[in-house]
């Protein structure tokens, strides 16, 4: 162990790895074992490895599955992790899956659930037959959304009495709500409870930043009534304008001949 370890005896080549780990689930326990040992002696990356979990089967592969599970929450998941983890058939019995998504929503909530939305999004928007066909052509079982959705079902069924809030986030009630509008009506009533999560989210709108008002121009009309500012010059100019005017002698005021002419003929 020490000498693959430090790099003098190389046991596994990266590209021949997952064939003999996959020829190694006809052996025995020990020697299955030792095998995995030997692997993770190496540093050789687990997603090299992931694609063997499609060959797992909880009854038959507890060893693999077991050596498997504990190398997988050492690590943070990635898109293909997330992935080849949902792949699994749904069983009651095999809780291979809903163990480490439970470990990962604890420890890599906020990365875990970007994988699933996009998981999500991406198997909703593919057509429902040529998914029923690609699975049925392929003897490895292959993602579809009803896969998804049982696992995380199950995910949620397994947290309902823990504090963790892995299924309030944002983008897994953003990716229920975009499932949930385009599913048939027998997925919406077969996970019903798990979209009932997604039913008071809503969207935080977008409101665009508030600018100021400019001054209306004005019209024509309001320009002629409006009174031009006077200055003071000419404030104190009309004013002294107004009081030569008071201080100059009024002329009397003439009589008109008429009324004198009326006045002697009634005499």
């Amino acid at each position: 162990m020490c000498h693959v370890m430090i790099g003098n005896l190389v046991m596994f080549r990266k590209d021949s790895v997952l064939n003999i780990l996959i020829q190694s689930l006809e052996w025995e326990t020990f020697e299955q074992y030792s095998a995995w040992q030997l692997f993770l002696a190496h540093s050789i990356p687990l997603e090299t490895i992931i694609p063997i979990l499609q060959h797992l089967k909880y009854k038959e592969h507890p060893e693999a599955l077991s050596c498997l599970l504990l190398q997988l929450r050492r690590e943070k998941p990635s898109g293909e992790m997330v992935k080849m983890v949902l792949s699994r058939p749904c069983h009651p019995e095999d809780q291979f899956t809903t163990s480490i998504l439970r470990h990962w929503a604890a420890k890599h909530d906020d990365v875990l659930g970007e994988h699933i939305k996009a998981l999500l999004i991406k198997n909703n928007n593919m057509p429902r037959k040529r998914q029923s066909l690609r699975s049925s052509s392929s003897k490895l079982a292959q993602l579809t959304l009803e896969q998804i959705l049982e696992h995380m079902d199950n995910l949620r069924l397994n947290l309902s009495n823990t504090k963790n809030s892995f299924f309030t986030q944002t983008p897994i009630l953003q990716a229920l709500q975009h499932v949930q509008a385009s599913c048939d009506e027998a997925h919406k009533m077969r996970f019903s409870d798990l979209f009932s999560l997604a039913e008071e989210y809503e969207e935080p709108s977008s409101k665009p930043p508030k600018s100021r008002r400019k001054a209306p121009a004005s019209s024509p009309r309001s320009r002629k009534g409006a009174v031009t500012p006077v200055s003071n010059e000419e404030e104190s100019a009309s004013s002294s304008a107004s009081e030569e005017e008071d201080s100059k002698p009024k002329a009397p005021k003439r009589k008109r001949k008429g009324s004198s002419a009326v006045a002697s003929d009634s005499d």
